[in-house]
């Protein structure tokens, strides 16, 4: 009886890559000019934020619904790989590949926008890297002091902990998978406050419900508290990216045909 190989093998890891790639080239290589030519008209730091949380959705939910179906597009179960390989694959496309490229279209736009500013028009107009810096004013003693934070890790994490949600959402559900990952996000997150609620009902010994929320919105307003909460979501979506991804490998070994 032959015994079916289970390791890890990075040569099976570079098959699924590769055939992806082959496959959907010609989508690739369109999707990333028109980013290049997006970013060259707005390099606007929150504008490309927020294209790179936007179709790092698109893209998750788009991979994973052609790796499912295995109809149109790769074939994804038909590949002769283990769970964890195809999972791997996954994430480094939907993460770190889309991560990547977007840093790459922004960087050829910004030095496109930076070309056409000094050498072409002669225009003598500042175009700065500021992607991952983040500048706050602060007013200390009448004077304003100007501090500049990079915020690369910040956003990495979150980012890639949103593509782990979308990557579980795609393979549980089918058909309006962002809209019903979304609304699962929200039936969560209202949980989550509800029990939020209780807890500071409990620890501000309140009689109605709706005073807890009084002390709740005192915690937030707190000068302290929006940069621990922003800490906390970063940390906590490092710490809950494994958990999602070992989620998703178990969904997948389901799905398996």
């Amino acid at each position: 009886m032959e015994t079916k190989n289970i390791k890890f093998s990075f040569t099976r890891l570079a098959l699924l890559l590769n055939r992806y790639f082959r496959e959907n080239m010609n989508r690739e290589i369109m999707f990333w000019s028109i980013m290049i030519l997006i970013f060259t008209i707005l390099d606007q730091r929150d504008f490309v934020v927020f294209v790179l949380f936007l179709s790092g959705i698109y893209y998750s939910v788009l991979l994973n619904k052609e790796i499912s179906n295995g109809v149109s597009g790769m074939g994804y179960f038909l590949i002769p790989a283990t769970h964890v390989e195809k999972l791997t694959a996954t994430i480094l496309l939907n993460t770190i590949f889309h991560f990547g490229m977007i840093l790459f279209a922004y960087s050829i736009g910004n030095l496109l926008i930076t070309l056409i500013y000094h050498v072409i028009l002669k225009l003598d107009i500042p175009v700065n890297w500021d992607l991952f810096q983040v500048t706050r004013q602060y007013e200390i003693n009448g004077f304003i002091q100007v501090s500049i934070q990079n915020v690369f890790w910040n956003i990495l994490g979150v980012f890639a902990f949103i593509q782990s949600v979308f990557l579980l959402g795609s393979l549980y559900f089918k058909g309006n998978t962002v809209m019903k990952t979304i609304l699962s996000i929200f039936c969560f997150t209202g949980i989550i406050m509800l029990i939020q609620i209780v807890i500071l009902k409990t620890l501000w010994d309140v009689k109605y419900m709706k005073n807890a929320i009084l002390p709740m919105l005192v915690m937030i307003n707190d000068s302290n508290i929006p940069e621990l909460i922003q800490k906390s979501i970063v940390w906590g979506s490092f710490i809950l990216l494994p958990f999602m991804w070992l989620i998703s490998y178990f969904r997948l070994t389901e799905k398996q045909i």
